[in-house]
């Protein structure tokens, strides 16, 4: 499934880590249209077909687009600050100590590889110790919170109707494919695609020490769950009708209306401390909450565990990483691996996103590039301005 991410209009963008060429022309290139194309029957081929007949893919990446090559400069930029601070003596509790830690763990492939599964074996642990389904969903919770997502999405964001205030919401979840309908399309690509997550998680039991018969049939369990699940979910095109995934209810009446799903447990153990909460897509906890009363409790167990394992095969040893990236080699076609480094940027980017961005801003956003920035941003607010202004249907 390997696509494209195409370019539907010329960006152009500022850079303040660039020095500024005033001897540069001001224009817009226009080189990659096709002028063999009408722009009023496929404005879309009309501004791109030339790119999309010669753009290659990387063999490390599932698409490419004009997001790619900007940002490229940027990985690298942040990839040598991490080398630099990675191995130096930073001082204890600064920025560069926390970044540079986190970064030199990731890499440390041998200590990694040594230790297998043993950082999650607390967890699975914990999971085989559940007596029963109140324990199951306070320790969903909890680890909802560390950012082991299982069958509870759970979010704070800006109140629709009341932007001021923020807004505890639940929305659909509990599916390891992308969406629902991977889990009813019948075409070839897509079966192809349940054959190799079916392996997936049989493989990440396996590696757990299960034989392989039952770790078929776990996985086999696991798939059969998430496809109830799923079939309550929206598809994305319902869910782009924003007003009807706003559904502001009481906590009182949701405990009401789902006997078996404790919301009450639910949020202490999520630290939310609300009278009321958004649920996004209601179905899906009306069905959650009658598979809660309907499954084993050890079915949900062994749900949760592949779901833990799906969560955190990327971050165990080698065995676990490979196995991980054989699935999603059939699920996006990116067909080698990414190179270590890289990976870590990434994760060190979204975990410690903004620690990595002052040492970014430190040494490739000088002050004289921030003020050229507001004054393109003012500027484009102007226009902006001037343009609605004109608008009477507005």
């Amino acid at each position: 499934m390997k696509e494209l991410i195409y370019i539907s209009l010329a960006i152009i963008m500022a850079f303040g880590c660039n020095e500024r060429d005033d001897t540069a022309p001001s224009r817009v290139v226009i080189t990659g249209i096709d002028s063999s194309k009408k722009p009023g029957d496929d404005f879309f081929m009309y501004v791109n077909s030339t790119w999309y007949d010669s753009a290659q893919i990387p063999a490390s990446q599932s698409g490419v687009g004009s997001y790619s090559f900007l940002n490229f400069p940027q990985r690298i930029r942040m990839q040598g600050i991490l080398d630099s601070i990675a191995g130096a003596s930073n001082q204890a509790g600064s920025i560069e100590q926390k970044v540079g830690d986190f970064y030199a763990s990731g890499m440390d492939t041998t200590a990694i590889n040594k230790r297998g599964f043993e950082p999650i074996k607390p967890l699975l642990a914990a999971i085989d110790s559940i007596p029963d389904l109140p324990s199951f969903l306070k320790l969903v919770a909890r680890e909802r919170k560390m950012g082991n997502g299982s069958i509870i999405g759970f979010s704070v964001s800006p109140d629709d109707k009341q932007s001021t205030i923020n807004i505890a919401e639940f929305s659909q979840s509990g599916i390891g494919l992308p969406e629902r309908d991977y889990y009813f399309k019948t075409d070839s690509s897509t079966l192809s695609i349940q054959r190799a997550y079916k392996k997936y998680l049989s493989s990440l039991f396996e590696l757990t020490g299960t034989d392989a018969d039952a770790a078929e049939k776990n996985a086999a369990l696991t798939y059969e769950i998430e496809k109830l699940l799923a079939a309550s979910h929206k598809t994305n095109i319902e869910r782009r009708d924003v007003k009807a995934n706003y559904n502001k209810m009481a906590v009182a009446a949701l405990s009401k209306k789902h006997l078996t799903l404790n919301w009450v447990t639910l949020l202490n153990e999520l630290g939310a401390k609300v009278d009321s909460v958004n649920v996004a897509q209601p179905a899906y906890y009306d069905k959650l909450d009658a598979l809660l009363k309907s499954l084993r409790i050890s079915d949900w167990k062994t749900y949760f565990k592949a779901a833990s394992l799906r969560n955190y095969s990327n971050y165990l040893s080698q065995p676990f990483a490979d196995n991980s990236f054989q699935y999603a080699k059939v699920l996006t076609g990116q067909a080698v691996k990414k190179l270590r480094a890289e990976e870590m940027t990434q994760a060190v980017d979204r975990s410690l996103g903004h620690a990595l961005a002052q040492l970014y801003v430190k040494k490739y956003f000088p002050e004289d590039a921030k003020k050229r920035m507001r004054v393109l941003v003012d500027n484009l607010k102007k226009a902006f301005e001037a343009r609605i202004t004109r608008l009477d249907w507005m």
